[in-house]
């Protein structure tokens, strides 16, 4: 009995575990056999009811099967308890095997179109970017992609995100971004997924991937651990996808949070041989943007030309091999030369075509007497709030200070005392600068609300006409919302960041362009050696205004030859409006410089 009870036990755990494997396939079996039982059982009462059947085997094909597969043929059946057998086999067969079949056929299809509403099968794709972990900078990072032109853009963006919300922002950052423009080049798709598990990672095709971006998490709580939890999920990322095998070598780009992270991740791709074969460009933007609100003080307008050299949209920055600086400035018709880089040369063009197109044409200088660069003697600057961007901000005042010999007096506030801040400036006579930054800690609902706060406290109660308001955003969409308010600059953080970062992944050769033009650190010489400044015409060039010039290119010439080729213009601000230098430059076309208009120039 005992042997009997075990063997019941393990039949009952088999069929268990089978049910639980293969569940739609075991209910098909067990319909399966329940209608071959009930055939045999209604062939054998057929044969018992009816004379008319040759045999066991003619009552069960000419008589169950027969019923059951061949519903018409009940007709002919003139006995009516064998009419009534028939009919029971007929109704039994309908309900245990077709309505179970059919049940199991809706149930997968349902199943099927659910995973393909949820991109949550396979995905087969080729030569497209690959975008692991969702943040509120993806949106804009994408919206921008809509500029390039020369190609389709296909992406991917993989992480744990809820599918509709996802592109919802996404919808909503294309809106923004172009509102006139048919978007005909991108597709974009939204799949849940983990990207430390390698069987995600190949449900999206990431082996045909021709870049992988790595964002960083939307993480509130601090730590003071050695990594944080965005930059330990990083770390782990970019470790899980050395065990893709990639087929086109792809660029990797993870954004970081912590400066010694980047160290890390560089040190890490050159010691795990399943990463030494891949470009790693690991980028900490807090750094980057604390830079850019330090300079965004010195220029009011750099921002807007940070922007159009990070955007897609109009002319960028493209690397020329194997050319020389001056060769390219005289003989390159679309190209404006910005900085040389062992043996290549760094040019501003509309895209990659352009940045070769050459011409014949001689362009002949204006003499021009030069000027001077107005070293700007900074404000005192006030800093509300802080963020880890605050330290790199401080560091890029440090280094102004000390290139130029002009020290910045920088004072934190926290808001606890930002009424305190209001009254003091308010009995200055010299010129403040406000920065206000915004609370990275906050939930993404209440993205900026600090800023916000700050912003009404500071508009009902600050009485100095010399206090210049400078603010950082998080959220692209609150940008609108503060244009009344007397505020100087907006600086949309994950804007930048996300520009920059699709620069990178798509075009990672200039990643060391971005590197120098980013930081305010003095070279061996003890200059700023490619960095941006914008300089009114009527200080750089002491000459009667208008001045005319027989083509853009001979503008750009004139000026850097009177500058005796130590900075080279590539865009004027005329009227508040920014206007970069592009197309063919060397169209025999006048260009005029107004005494009013600034200059836009990249220091060599």
């Amino acid at each position: 009995m005992k042997k009997l009870k075990d063997k019941l036990q393990k039949i009952r755990s088999s069929v268990s575990m089978q049910t639980f494997k293969h569940p739609k396939l075991f209910v098909i079996m067990i319909m399966v056999l329940l209608n071959i039982v009930i055939l045999l059982i209604a062939a054998w009462i057929a044969l018992i009811i009816n004379d008319g059947f040759g045999g066991y085997i003619d009552a069960l094909f000419n008589g169950a099967v027969k019923w059951l597969l061949t519903p018409n043929a009940i007709l002919e059946v003139e006995d009516p308890e064998t009419l009534a057998l028939s009919v029971a086999v007929l109704v039994v067969g309908l309900v245990l095997f077709t309505g179970a079949i059919i049940g199991i056929a809706t149930n997968t299809l349902k199943d099927y179109f659910q995973s393909k509403d949820e991109n949550s099968g396979m995905l087969r794709v080729n030569d497209h970017i690959v975008i692991l972990n969702w943040n509120n900078k993806v949106p804009e990072l994408i919206a921008d992609l809509i500029y390039v032109r020369t190609r389709k853009m296909t992406i991917v963006l993989m992480g744990a995100i809820d599918k509709p919300f996802a592109e919802k922002q996404i919808q909503q950052a294309l809106k923004n971004t172009a509102k006139n423009t048919k978007i005909d080049n991108l597709n974009v798709f939204v799949k849940a997924g983990d990207p430390l598990l390698k069987k995600d990672l190949e449900s999206i095709s990431i082996e045909k991937a021709r870049a992988v971006l790595i964002m960083s998490k939307d993480v509130n709580a601090v730590t003071h651990a050695a990594l944080s939890n965005s930059d330990l999920s990083t770390i782990r990322i970019l470790l899980s996808l050395g065990q893709i095998d990639f087929e086109k070598n792809p660029v990797l780009v993870s954004e970081v949070k912590d400066i010694n992270t980047k160290e890390k991740l560089l040190n890490l791709s050159s010691k795990v041989s399943t990463l030494k074969d891949y470009e790693i460009i690991p980028v900490c933007f807090d750094r980057r943007l604390g830079q850019i609100i330090a300079q965004s003080i010195i220029h009011p307008s750099i921002e807007d030309v940070y922007l159009s050299l990070f955007s897609f949209e109009g002319s960028e920055i493209y690397r020329v091999e194997g050319k020389s600086f001056e060769e390219v400035l005289k003989t390159h018709s679309h190209a404006i030369p910005l900085a040389e880089a062992k043996g290549d040369v760094f040019v501003l063009s509309e895209n990659n075509k352009t940045k070769l197109h050459t011409s014949e044409h001689t362009v002949k200088p204006r003499s021009l007497k030069p000027g001077t660069f107005d070293v700007k003697e900074l404000e005192d600057v006030y800093i509300i709030a802080s963020n880890n961007k605050l330290p790199f901000i401080q560091n890029a005042f440090e280094s102004y200070g000390r290139l130029y010999e002009s020290p910045v007096d920088v004072n934190l506030v926290s808001m606890e005392s930002l009424s305190d801040t209001v009254d003091t400036i308010n009995k200055k006579d010299t010129p403040v600068t406000l920065i206000l930054l915004s609370d990275e800690t906050a939930d993404k609902e209440v993205y900026d609300a600090n800023v916000f706060n700050a912003l009404i406290y500071i508009e009902t109660h600050l009485k100095s006409e010399n206090t210049h308001v400078i603010v950082e955003l998080l959220d692209p969409k609150n940008a609108p919302l503060i244009k009344d308010f007397h505020v100087e600059n907006t600086i949309i953080s994950n804007k930048i960041v996300s520009l920059l970062l699709s620069k990178l992944a798509l075009y990672p050769g200039t990643a060391e362009f971005y590197e120098n033009l980013l930081t305010i650190e003095p070279s061996e010489e003890g200059k700023d050696d490619y960095a941006i400044t914008i300089e009114k015409a009527s200080k750089t060039l002491k000459t009667p205004f208008p001045v005319t010039f027989d083509s853009k290119k001979t503008f750009v010439i004139s000026l850097y030859t009177a500058m005796k080729k130590r900075a080279i213009p590539f865009g004027i601000v005329r009227n508040g409006t920014l206007m970069i230098l592009e197309g063919n430059l060397h169209d025999s076309k006048s260009f005029t410089l107004e005494e009013t208009d600034e200059i836009v120039w990249m220091k060599l």
